[in-house]
C-alpha cells in the first residue's frame, strides 16, 4: 500500500511527500522497488549525496542491474562534489560482473574528467583493442564528443553507434527527405539549428557577427532556438539582434521539424551535431531539402542526417572521405568562422594582479581540463623540463583533478610550484589575462578551437601538432589562416622543440607575438565579412546542384580575390 502511494505522489511530483511515505523514522526495510523509489526521490530533489545511498542499497541486492546503480550511484556523488568517491564508486561499478554500457561509459569518462592519467591510458589501450578486435558492444558505448577526445582514429570514430536522444537515420529516410516536394526561390533560406544563441556561448562568440552579416537581399535567415533560459538569462545583449529568432524548445521534434518545413527552409544548419543538447531526431526528422553540420562537433555526424558537413581541407583532407556519410563542403581559408565585431580586446592584465612571476616564461592552457590526455601530459612534461625556469599556467576547476595531475607531473620531476592553476573568468577579463602569457599549450588529440582562436586574438602563439582527424586538426588550421603555419609541427619531438625553442629565444618569441598582433587585422582566420561572403558562396552552390537535380556532392568553395 505505501509503495503505491509513494508512486503516486512520483509521478504526481510530490518527491517529498513520496519520501514520508517511505522513509518515516521507525521503518528501517524497504523493498527493492521502494529503495529504487527512494534513490529516484532524492535525485530528483537534489539530495545527490542521499541518491548515492540508495542506489548503492539497491544494486547491492544484485541483479542483472547492479552495475548500472552503481554506475547512477558514482554520478549522483559527482554531483555532490565528491570526487573521489564518485570515481571509486565507479571503478566498483565497471567491475561489477560482465560487461554494462552505462558503468563502462561511467568509469572512463570520469577517469579523462578526474586526470587519472596512468589508469587512463591503460583503460584507452584495453577499450581500443576490444574496438579494434571487432567487439560491436564497445561501439555503443562512448558518446562521440568524448570518443574523439581520445581516439584520434577516424576508421573508429566512424563506427560508433550511440547517438544521443535519437535513432539513426537510415538511407530510406534520407531519401525520403530528399524527395518531399519543395520550391526554391531567388532569396536563399537559411534556417540555424542551435541550443546556443547566446553571445555568452563559445558558438556565438565565433559565429553572431557572421549571423547578423548575412546579405539581407540574397539569404533569408532564421534561427530556430532551443536555448536553455539559464543560458539565455547570461546573454550580454546580441541575442536581441540576432535575426529571425523563433523559439522551438517548447516543441516536439515532430512538431519542431513541421515548423522549419512550413518556412520553406532550403538548407538547415545543424550547429550542434554530438554536442551537448543537441536534437538529432529533430534534424532526423527531415526538417528540410538539404542539411548541414557546422561548428559545433568536430567530425562526421555519426547517424545524424545531413548531406554535408563544412570543413576545410586541413581538417578533413581527401583521405578522411572514407569515414564520414557527409560531404565536404570545404572552405578555403579556415572552416572556423570569428567574430572581429564583438569580441573584445581590452588591455593586458598585469601578471602581479594573477599570481604570475614576471621573469618567468608562462605557458599558458585554458582548454578543458578533460582535454589533457596522458599523451598531452607527456608532451607538457617534455617541454618543461628543458624549459627549465618556465611555468604552466592552466584552468581546472576540480580540486581532485588538480591533485591528480599535480601528483603524475611531480612524479615526472615536475615541481608543484611550476604549475599555477586559475578559474574561470568573465570573457573580456579572460582575453586580458591570456595577453599575459608568453606562449599558448595545445591539447591532443583534441585541440583547442575557441580556445586557440581566443589565444591567437589576443596575440598569443599556439604551437601545435599535424593531427589524424577533425578535433586534432583544427588549430593546425587556425594557424594556416592566420599566416602562422610554421607554428604546426610534424611530429611530437618536433612540437616539443618548437615550444622549447620559442621559450629560449626571446628575440624569436617577440617578432613572433608581434607578427600574429599584425595579422589579426589582416589574415583570413579574423576576417568575418570574407568568411560570410565564402559561406554563403557554400549554401548557393549546394543550391545550385539542388536546383539541378543532383544529388550532394563533395563542393570546394572558391577563394575571393
Amino acid at each position: 500500500m505505501s509503495l503505491s502511494k509513494a508512486l503516486q505522489c512520483y509521478n504526481d511530483k510530490d518527491y517529498e511527500g513520496a519520501l514520508r511515505i517511505l522513509c518515516p523514522k521507525h521503518r528501517h526495510v524497504l523493498s527493492a522497488e521502494e529503495i529504487l523509489l527512494v534513490a529516484q526521490c532524492y535525485a530528483k530533489t537534489k539530495k545527490y549525496a542521499d541518491a548515492a545511498i540508495f542506489y548503492l542499497k539497491a544494486a547491492d541486492l544484485g541483479g542483472p542491474k547492479a552495475a548500472m546503480l552503481k554506475a547512477l550511484a558514482a554520478n549522483m556523488l559527482q554531483q555532490a562534489d565528491d570526487s573521489l568517491a564518485s570515481l571509486h564508486t565507479a571503478r566498483l561499478a565497471a567491475k561489477t560482473g560482465g560487461f554494462d554500457a552505462n558503468a563502462e561509459e561511467t568509469y572512463r569518462r570520469y577517469l579523462h574528467e578526474f586526470l587519472c592519467l596512468d589508469e587512463a591510458l591503460m583503460d584507452d589501450q584495453r577499450f581500443l583493442d576490444r574496438m579494434k578486435a571487432g567487439d560491436e558492444r564497445y561501439l555503443a558505448v562512448e558518446f562521440p564528443q568524448r570518443h574523439i577526445g581520445w581516439c584520434a582514429d577516424e576508421s573508429l570514430n566512424a563506427r560508433l553507434t550511440k547517438v544521443n536522444g535519437a535513432p539513426a537515420f537510415t538511407q530510406a529516410s534520407r531519401s525520403a527527405r530528399r524527395a518531399m516536394p519543395h520550391t526554391f526561390t531567388d532569396r536563399i533560406r537559411i534556417g540555424y539549428l542551435s541550443a546556443d544563441f547566446s553571445d555568452q556561448h563559445a558558438t556565438m562568440r565565433l559565429l553572431q557577427s557572421v549571423l547578423l552579416q548575412h546579405d539581407p537581399e540574397k539569404y533569408d535567415i532564421t534561427l530556430f532556438c532551443y536555448t536553455p533560459d539559464e543560458l539565455i538569462n547570461v546573454d550580454g545583449g546580441l541575442r536581441a539582434t540576432y535575426p529571425n529568432l523563433i523559439r522551438i524548445g517548447h516543441l516536439s521534434d515532430e512538431e519542431a521539424a513541421a515548423l522549419i518545413r512550413s518556412r520553406g527552409i532550403d538548407i538547415l544548419v545543424d550547429l550542434k551535431g554530438h554536442t551537448k543538447g543537441t536534437r538529432s531526431a529533430l534534424v532526423n526528422h527531415g526538417a528540410a531539402p538539404i542539411q548541414v553540420a557546422y561548428l559545433g562537433y568536430p567530425g562526421s555526424g555519426t547517424g545524424i542526417d545531413c548531406d554535408y558537413i563544412v570543413s576545410d581541407a586541413v581538417v578533413t583532407p581527401e583521405t578522411s572521405r572514407p569515414f564520414y556519410h557527409e560531404k565536404f563542403c570545404l572552405m578555403p581559408e579556415s572552416y572556423q568562422a570569428n567574430d572581429n565585431v564583438y569580441r573584445p580586446l581590452p588591455s593586458a592584465t598585469p601578471r602581479n594582479a594573477l599570481g604570475l612571476p614576471q621573469d618567468r616564461i608562462v605557458f599558458a592552457s585554458f582548454n578543458a581540463h578533460r582535454k589533457i590526455t596522458p599523451s598531452t601530459a607527456g608532451l607538457w612534461a617534455d617541454i618543461l623540463r628543458q624549459a627549465e625556469s618556465s611555468v604552466l599556467w592552466m584552468m581546472c576547476a576540480d580540486s581532485f583533478a588538480k591533485d591528480n595531475f599535480t601528483r603524475w607531473m611531480s612524479a615526472e620531476g615536475i615541481d608543484a610550484d611550476r604549475i599555477i592553476f586559475a578559474e574561470p573568468l568573465a570573457y573580456p577579463a579572460h582575453i586580458a589575462r591570456l595577453q599575459a602569457a608568453d606562449i599558448g599549450l595545445d591539447t591532443f588529440p583534441y585541440n583547442g578551437h575557441t580556445t586557440t582562436s581566443d589565444k591567437l586574438w589576443a596575440g598569443l602563439p599556439v604551437p601545435t601538432c599535424k593531427g589524424t582527424h577533425f578535433a586534432s586538426r583544427v588549430s593546425e588550421s587556425l594557424l594556416r589562416a592566420l599566416g602562422v603555419g610554421e607554428l604546426v609541427a610534424d611530429t611530437s619531438q618536433h612540437y616539443v622543440e618548437l615550444c622549447v625553442s620559442l621559450a629560449k629565444d626571446a628575440d624569436k618569441l617577440r617578432a613572433l607575438k608581434d607578427r600574429i598582433a599584425a595579422q589579426r587585422t589582416v589574415a583570413p582566420l579574423f576576417d568575418t565579412a570574407r568568411f560570410t561572403r565564402h559561406l554563403e558562396r557554400a549554401y548557393a552552390l549546394m543550391i545550385e546542384r539542388a536546383r539541378n537535380g543532383l544529388v550532394p556532392d563533395h563542393i570546394t568553395v572558391p577563394a575571393l580575390s
